[in-house]
């Protein structure tokens, strides 16, 4: 009897142990521009997924102010894969406003930084959801590399 009971009780702790795999949870993304080149123009934006499972970027509707000035409108469907708790740089088309456009160049040329916003929407998997994007932050001139803000 105490050898049966011994057996039930390990073989309770071994089925205590399988938890059946990791947890699986899924956030929102961040998005933010990563760098713009004016003699492109060119325009990087970095998403950052925090999810513990790969998210494929569907689609961004996204409009970006420089300055309080409306620059653009960025629209993509890259289909790009980021790895969990990962973050990838997706290359968007972009054509700045001709306003925007002379606030970055007397950024670049004063040395100062330039302040931006990001709004709008981007839809990833697993969820397959809009999520709202409302970001500001500032990008700088970069040493060395003319006509490039980051």
């Amino acid at each position: 009897m105490p050898r049966l009971l011994l057996i039930v009780l390990l073989a309770l702790c071994v089925v205590a142990c399988g938890s059946g795999g990791p947890v699986k949870r899924v956030f929102p993304p961040d998005v933010r521009v990563q760098q713009i080149e004016l003699n492109g123009p060119a325009l990087s934006l970095r998403v950052q997924n925090f999810s513990t499972v790969p998210s494929v970027v569907e689609a961004i509707d996204l409009r970006l102010e420089i300055g309080g000035i409306e620059a653009a409108r960025l629209l993509a469907r890259p289909g790009t894969t980021v790895l969990p708790q990962a973050a990838e740089v997706l290359p968007v088309a972009a054509t700045l406003s001709p306003p925007a456009l002379e606030r970055a160049r007397a950024a670049i040329a004063n040395g100062t930084a330039l302040r931006y916003r990001l709004h709008g929407t981007i839809t990833v998997e697993p969820n397959g959801r809009a999520t709202p994007i409302d970001y500001s932050s500032a990008l700088s001139p970069v040493p060395g590399l003319d006509g490039v803000l980051r």
